[in-house]
C-alpha cells in the first residue's frame, strides 16, 4: 500500500478534515486527484518545518567550542586504559645490551647496537596554548648533543617526554604503575600546592601555611623545600609554559627561586647550616629540569649559574659535596648532587669532566669494600645500605654498565636488604627504586608492587586538609620524615611513583654523551 493510500484511507475514516489555517474544509475526493510527488513535497516540507522548530528551540547543533579558562591535563587514568598492559618489565626490548648510561665516562662503541632504544610515540598537546614565552624553534639537535628524535611534541624535549600523554600513560602500564599509584600522583601534587606560600615557596613546617596540618620541627629550608615542592610537579610533566591547573603555582616557585639565587650561582635562603648544599643541590635540580622541559631562554643563566655553583662547591680532594662548600664529601649529599649535575646534563648544560672525574673519586672512597660493592654514609666508615643504594644509582650514572660485577652484586645486596626490612624509609625506597628500576631484573619485578602498594595504602584519603599528603609519622613513623616533616614525606612519595616516566630508561645510548680521553670507571685518578 503507498503512503498516498494511507493517508487516504484515514481520511476516509474521519469524514471530512478540517484545516482552519486555510479558512476552508478539504474533501476526501480532493485529496485523491493530489499527485504522488505533490504528498511527498507536502510531508518533506512538514518534516523540515518540524526539524527547524526542534533546532531552534535547543539552540543549534553547533556546539560553542572556545575554551573558558585553563586547560587542565587530563587525569593520567583516562588515559591507561588505552594501552595494553603486556608485561612490567622493560617494555622495549627482551634483550639485554652493555650500552651506557646518561653520564658516561667512558667513550661510546659507536658500532653499538641500539637494542633498548625506546621508540618515543607522538605526544598528545592537551594544552597547546602557550601562556609564557614562546619555546625555541629549530633546535636542530637534541640537549644531550645527540640527534633530536623524531615526533616529539613541541613542548618537551626528548630526555623529558616520557612525562606527559600517551607516552606517560604507556610507561605507567609497561613499567609497572596503575591507576591507583597515578591517583596518588595527582592527590599528592594538589596537596604540594595546596600548600604553597603566597611569595611563591615552600617551607618543610607546612603548619605555616596551614592550621590544619601538625606543626613538625626539625630542619629548615625554605629552598630545600621549594625544590622539592617542584621537582614532582616537573616529574608528572606539569611546567610553567603550558596551560594547566598546576601552571600558576610552577611558575611562582620558579620566579621566587631565580628572584632569591645569588650572583654565584648560589640558591639557598635561611635554614639551618647542615641544609645549604642539600638545599641547592635540590633547587638546582628543579631549575634545570624546568628549563629542559621549557626551553624558556628566562631559566638558562640561572639553571647555568646553579650548576657552576656546584661544580666550585665540589671538594678538591675527595671530589665530593657536604654541608658548605669544599668539605670533605658525604655519600647523602653526594646523591643529591650527581642528580643535579644529571639534570643539568639532560637540559644541555656542560658539566666539566674533571667534576665527574671527582665524583668517580668520591665513590671509589666511599667503597666500603675492595670491590666497591657496598658504601659508607663517611669515608672509612662501615657500609650501610641506603647509601649502597644512593652510591650505586650514582655509578650507573657514571657509567657502570648494567651487567657490570660490582653493581649486580650490590644490588643484590640491597635487595636483600629490602627484602627483610621493616622499616618505613622513604629516603631509601626513593634511592632503591630508582636504583632497581635501572636494571629491570627479578629484584625489581619483587620490589616495585611492594612500594608501590605501600605508598597508595599509606597515602592519607579524607576531606581535611591533609589529604592527598603521606603522614610521616603514620601509620608508623618515618626513619628521616619525623625530621624532615610532611611536605619532605610527601615529595619524595611522589617522586618514588613516577619512577615509571620520569626519565626514559637509563641503559640507552641515545642518553650517552661520552667523554674523550677519560680513565675506564673505577680506576682511580688524580684531578687536573
Amino acid at each position: 500500500m503507498t503512503l498516498r493510500n494511507v493517508l487516504v484511507k484515514a481520511l476516509e475514516r474521519i469524514g471530512r478534515t478540517p484545516l482552519p489555517f486555510v479558512g476552508r474544509d478539504v474533501h476526501v475526493d480532493t485529496l485523491r486527484s493530489v499527485p504522488s510527488w505533490g504528498l511527498s513535497v507536502l510531508l518533506h516540507a512538514l518534516a523540515l518545518l518540524l526539524l527547524a522548530i526542534l533546532i531552534r528551540s535547543s539552540g543549534g547543533l553547533t556546539a560553542d567550542r572556545s575554551f573558558v579558562g585553563e586547560f587542565a591535563m587530563p587525569e593520567i587514568a583516562d588515559l591507561t586504559s588505552l594501552v595494553e598492559a603486556d608485561r612490567a618489565g622493560d617494555p622495549f626490548t627482551n634483550a639485554d645490551s652493555a650500552d651506557p648510561p646518561s653520564l658516561g665516562l667512558q667513550p661510546a662503541d659507536p658500532l653499538m647496537q641500539l637494542s633498548a632504544q625506546p621508540r618515543i610515540a607522538n605526544l598528545v598537546d592537551f594544552a597547546p596554548d602557550l601562556a609564557g614565552p614562546e619555546p625555541m624553534k629549530n633546535l636542530g639537535l637534541s640537549l644531550r648533543g645527540t640527534e633530536a628524535l623524531p615526533g616529539l611534541g613541541e613542548h618537551i624535549t626528548a630526555p623529558f617526554s616520557g612525562r606527559q600523554g600517551l607516552d606517560r600513560a604507556k610507561l605507567v602500564r609497561r613499567e609497572g604503575g596503575t591507576v591507583h599509584s597515578e591517583k596518588c600522583v595527582e592527590d599528592g601534587l594538589a596537596w604540594i600546592v595546596r600548600h604553597q606560600k603566597s611569595d611563591g615557596s615552600w617551607v618543610l613546617n607546612v603548619n605555616e601555611v596551614c592550621q590544619s596540618c601538625p606543626a613538625q620541627f626539625g630542619i629548615e629550608s625554605q629552598t630545600g623545600a621549594t625544590g622539592l615542592a617542584l621537582l614532582p610537579l616537573l616529574g608528572a610533566g606539569y611546567i610553567h609554559t603550558v596551560k594547566s591547573r598546576h601552571q600558576e603555582a610552577i611558575r611562582r616557585g620558579l620566579e621566587w627561586l631565580c628572584e632569591h639565587q645569588q650572583e654565584n650561582g648560589d640558591l639557598h635562603v635561611g635554614g639551618t647550616g647542615i641544609s645549604y648544599l642539600y638545599s641547592h643541590a635540590i633547587a638546582s635540580m628543579a631549575l634545570c629540569e624546568a628549563y629542559g622541559l621549557s626551553r624558556d631562554p628566562k631559566l638558562a643563566e640561572p639553571a647555568r649559574r646553579a650548576i657552576a655553583f656546584i661544580v666550585a662547591s665540589q671538594d678538591p680532594e675527595t671530589g665530593g659535596w657536604r654541608y658548605v662548600p669544599g668539605q670533605a664529601g658525604d655519600t647523602s649529599v653526594f646523591g643529591w648532587h650527581i642528580f643535579a649535575l644529571r639534570s643539568g646534563h639532560m637540559a644541555g648544560l656542560t658539566i666539566p669532566r674533571s667534576t665527574l672525574r671527582g665524583c668517580n673519586d668520591y665513590l671509589n672512597l666511599a667503597a666500603a669494600d675492595g670491590k666497591k660493592t657496598i658504601y659508607a654514609y663517611l669515608v672509612g666508615r662501615p657500609a650501610s645500605p641506603i647509601m649502597t643504594a644512593e652510591a650505586l644509582v650514582g655509578r650507573q650514572l657514571l657509567g657502570w654498565p648494567r651487567d657490570h660485577p660490582s653493581l649486580l652484586k650490590g644490588v643484590g645486596r640491597v635487595s636483600a636488604d629490602l627484602e627483610k626490612s621493616s622499616e618505613r624509609n622513604i629516603y631509601y625506597w626513593y634511592y632503591a627504586t630508582q636504583l632497581l628500576h635501572n636494571m629491570k631484573d627479578k629484584d625489581w619485578d619483587r620490589w616495585n608492587p611492594r612500594v608501590r602498594e605501600e605508598l597508595v595504602k599509606s597515602q592519607v584519603v579524607n576531606e581535611s586538609c591533609t589529604g592527598g599528603s603521606w603522614d610521616p609519622a603514620q601509620p608508623v613513623p618515618d626513619r628521616w620524615g619525623m625530621t624532615a616533616g610532611r611536605l619532605f614525606q610527601t615529595s619524595l612519595s611522589v617522586l618514588t611513583l613516577e619512577v615509571y616516566y620520569r626519565y626514559l630508561p637509563l641503559y640507552r645510548t641515545a642518553d650517552s654523551d661520552p667523554l674523550p680521553d677519560a680513565p675506564k670507571v673505577g680506576d682511580p685518578q688524580k684531578k687536573k
